[in-house]
């Protein structure tokens, strides 16, 4: 009888370890705000506080030395982003 309630629980514990529990949702990440590019009179102020002049054609070169050109009113990142121009200065990806 001892050996019967024994192996009975022990079935129990070892069924109970392979029944899995329901696999939760994975949250997904909301796509971050958009990045700007602000007009501060002549110059922009980049998302990281930098500010820059622009030149002649619009474009303007970064602390690292990569060049962001305009094109078509728009901004073009090295990575080839485009930020589109609004009100206030530009909305980057």
């Amino acid at each position: 009888m001892i050996r019967i309630s024994i192996v009975a629980s022990l079935v129990a514990v070892l069924a109970a370890g392979c029944v899995s529990s329901r696999p939760q949702p994975v949250q997904q990440s909301a796509a971050g705000p958009a990045k700007r590019i602000v007009r501060d009179g002549a110059q922009l102020a980049l998302p990281d506080g930098t500010r820059v002049t622009p030149d002649y054609t619009g474009g303007f070169t970064l602390p690292n030395g990569d060049y962001v050109k305009r094109e078509r009113g728009a901004l073009v990142l090295p990575t080839g982003a485009r930020c589109q121009p609004d009100a206030n200065g530009y909305v980057c990806p």
